[in-house]
């Protein structure tokens, strides 16, 4: 397995968005992420993301907030 640091690929950051935006935004490519809802459950998320429960990157939304 091998990684890599986006800093060192920031040139190609424009061809990136030129292909990556307009898939998202049709839902041809999807984010892998899992939401918690409720910031009294930040530790829980938290504790999970530790253990691998989640999928992609872990989002902990209010739940205060309203939608438009």
């Amino acid at each position: 397995m091998e990684g890599f640091l986006v800093s060192n690929y920031r040139d190609m950051q424009k061809e990136l968005y030129e292909f990556a935006v307009p898939h998202l935004q049709s839902g041809r490519l999807a984010l892998d992420e899992t939401v918690v809802d409720g910031f009294e459950h930040i530790v829980d998320a938290f504790l999970g993301m530790l253990r691998g429960e989640n999928t992609g990157k872990i989002i902990v939304r209010d739940r205060t907030q309203t939608r438009p």
